[in-house]
């Protein structure tokens, strides 16, 4: 699936992305020169986590570094139910067979904090990107875009 693809489908399964009533999460946090929001009060797909991102002025978050994984990690450790099969949107998205590319930089993902045997598109429908809980490993796995989900945004501090 290429990029403009994966875009077009966006626009096309979220149409309205969450109401403004929605309660909002009271966890934020700084590193760098980022600001994350953690969204924790409802799931959402890939595709309407990246809608409700951008309709705060915010991105789906992109990973720049492995300190930046294990920072906010960290953060989610501390202060989120941490517990078995916890799964987290990212920007992630696949641009071609196994190469996935952060929708809101158009970098390729260069990570270490991959799960063993991922990326797989297990059954040719896994085409974005989370951070998975599993087995007490907190990695980054490719999944179907259409399974709901906590979410991170992000945005850069000014």
């Amino acid at each position: 699936m290429n990029l403009k693809l994966l875009v077009i489908l966006l626009v096309a399964f979220c149409g309205s992305s969450t109401s403004s009533s929605v309660k909002r999460s009271p966890l934020q946090y700084e590193f760098k020169d980022k600001l994350y929001y953690f969204e924790t009060f409802y799931k959402a797909s890939w595709f309407k986590a990246f809608m409700a991102c951008s309709k705060n002025g915010m991105e789906l978050w992109s990973i720049d570094s492995d300190e930046e994984f294990d920072k906010v990690h960290k953060y989610v450790k501390e202060k989120m139910e941490y517990k078995k099969d916890l799964m987290i949107w990212t920007a992630g998205a696949m641009k071609d067979k196994g190469q996935f590319y952060w929708m809101n930089t158009g970098n390729p993902v260069r990570s270490s904090r991959w799960w063993p045997t991922s990326p797989s598109n297990y059954d040719g429908r896994q085409f974005c990107l989370h951070i998975w809980l599993t087995e007490g490993k907190f990695l980054l796995n490719d999944f179907r875009c259409d399974m709901e989900s906590y979410f991170i945004c992000e945005s850069r501090k000014i």
